[in-house]
């Protein structure tokens, strides 16, 4: 993976020059598909490449400013354009867009030259047609039919009608209309594009197939190539995401911030090692990228660097508020796990209620804090947070919820020397309704016994027999499943019941009935011999039995 890893980017970075050029015109491709910031970042830089057609781009980068409300860029862009090549008409129709704001006879004035160069075409045509639209002026419709009369397999056409559409809300019939433009024009990478975008939220994998589609026939298009990556990260395909990301960014005109994209996808597809070279190399330039600086967190904590992910910790939540975005919850939650790994449970547990008061959807998290304050032995607060996540998860109890909460009420009678009678009472009844719930699985019984023997810590009463004596029945139900879990409940079961027989054996009862005493050392024998059979070098066991 490392090797892949490094083969990718130094393709990327030897590729600038060379397979792929920097082209302009995947910036025309992202204007027409609606993206004007992305195309102005790639026309510009562009402009000066000897393969770019500079009249054309500064067209395109008019356009931009045009609809940013920017008319003196605008108008700058457009001269330009004619002063490069007086020929090229539509920065001519650019400046009589200007002017139809404002001055429509001027305008007019200046369409009609255009028209006296390119009649018949249908892209001047539909330029001018764009511009009466765009300004709100009445008197597309005649030029839009004057450009189907030029050419009516002119893909921009439908791709024009099919936008007029989509203004009007009319989606489905807005993507019938790219559809014609793409049977006009199968390489019209625009069309796809706005297809896809309409259809995502209806059904992705429609969507993303004609992505795959467009890809197939455009390979090198910078745009097709992102919108797959784009496409597949939203459907949370991340492994899909992570390698055509990795091809869009050995692009020249990929944008510098989608390789962040790259690193987070990277971690989301489980390359830890490679996003976080990845997120490494990109922070040398931006040392306070924000959504990076998070990547490296998760990458250490996943990779185990615990010492290393606590410090960065540290750092990423002291970024400067002016570089910083919201925190997420599992900002927290992530930096709780790195803590709780090092030993410090107060801390991990101070930062699993961040992450909780930030997402209380998620109750989950209470559990974790329940844990954190457990290993901190704040034993209230564990039990309260625990009970917090049984009130939530009300409606959605599961057996295992009342198990675990059991365990945890357990675990804390049992390391409480205070209250850890109402603790252990309390993980009773949690076990009685596991029982209840799964009455053919042992472990409710097991777990029953255990909380018992917890609250008959010198075994004078035997409050836990009748549980062991019934988690050895159901265990029998399938004696032949000897899991390591099992058996070790067998001798759990076995030692507790010889040792409770042992005890009465000698107590003032067998002492005053010798008989009595007699049948406790049997039954003792019985049991610790069973015992035996599952762990026959206990030396312990073994010694005891010699005494009877």
């Amino acid at each position: 993976m490392r090797i892949k890893f490094l083969t990718v980017f130094a393709i990327a970075a030897a590729v600038w020059g060379s397979a792929w050029a920097s082209d302009y015109t995947d910036g025309i491709e992202y204007f027409k598909a609606d993206q004007p910031d992305n195309a102005r970042t790639i026309l510009e830089r562009t402009i000066n490449d000897a393969s770019t057609n500079k009249s054309e781009s500064y067209y395109y980068l008019g356009e931009i400013a045009f609809q940013n409300e920017d008319y003196a860029k605008a108008a700058e862009y457009y001269a330009k354009g004619l002063e490069v090549d007086p020929e090229n008409v539509y920065n001519l129709i650019g400046q009589g867009k200007l002017q139809l704001r404002s001055e429509q006879k001027a305008a007019e004035k200046i369409f009609k030259e255009a028209l006296k160069k390119n009649k018949k075409d249908a892209g001047v045509n539909l330029a001018i047609a764009k511009a009466y639209y765009e300004t709100g002026v009445p008197g597309y419709e005649k030029y839009l039919e004057n450009a189907r009369k030029a050419d009516k397999t002119f893909p921009d056409i439908y791709l024009f009608e099919g936008d007029m559409l989509a203004d009007q809300g009319r989606n489905g019939d807005a993507c019938g209309y790219y559809e014609m433009a793409i049977n006009f024009d199968p390489n019209c990478v625009e069309a796809y594009v706005k297809y896809s975008h309409m259809y995502f939220d209806i059904n992705p994998e429609m969507a993303i197939g004609k992505l795959e589609e467009l890809l197939q026939k455009a390979p090198d298009s910078a745009l097709a190539q992102r919108e797959l990556a784009e496409a597949y990260y939203k459907n949370q395909q991340y492994t899909k995401a992570a390698l055509a990301y990795e091809t869009y960014v050995a692009n020249p005109n990929h944008f510098v911030e989608d390789r962040a994209r790259l690193a987070t996808l990277l971690f989301y597809s489980k390359r830890f090692n490679e996003s976080y070279d990845l997120a490494k190399s990109i922070l040398e330039n931006e040392p306070n990228n924000f959504v990076l600086n998070r990547v490296i967190l998760y990458n250490l904590f996943e990779m185990k660097r615990f010492e290393e992910a606590r410090d960065w910790g540290v750092k990423f939540f002291a970024l400067p508020p002016s570089v910083r975005h919201a925190f997420l919850s599992r900002d927290f939650e992530c930096y709780a796990d790195v803590l709780m790994e090092l030993g410090d449970p107060q801390s991990a547990a101070a930062n699993f209620v961040k992450a909780y008061n930030m997402d209380s959807t998620n109750i989950e998290l209470l559990k974790e804090i329940s844990s954190a304050y457990e290993a901190a032995k704040d034993y209230p607060l564990s039990i309260k947070f625990y009970s917090q996540y049984m009130d939530n998860a009300a409606d959605n109890l599961r057996v295992m919820d009342y198990f675990r909460f059991g365990q945890t009420c357990y675990r804390v009678g049992m390391a409480d020397t205070v209250g850890g009678q109402a603790y252990l009472m309390k993980a009773d009844t949690l076990f009685a309704k596991v029982i209840e719930e799964a009455p053919d699985n042992y472990l409710g019984y097991m777990w029953r016994a255990r909380a018992a023997a917890g609250r008959d810590p010198e075994t004078k009463e035997g409050t836990a027999k009748p549980y062991y004596e019934r988690t050895i029945e159901v265990l029998n139900q399938d004696s032949t499943n000897l899991s390591k879990s099992r058996v070790a409940a067998y001798i759990e079961g076995y030692r507790y019941l010889g040792y409770y027989n042992f005890l009465k054996a000698y107590s003032e009862e067998a002492v005053q009935f010798p008989a009595k005493a007699k049948a406790y050392k049997d039954s003792t024998k019985i049991y610790w011999n069973k015992m035996l059979e599952f762990d026959p070098n206990n030396t312990d066991i073994q010694e005891a039995l010699k005494t009877l």
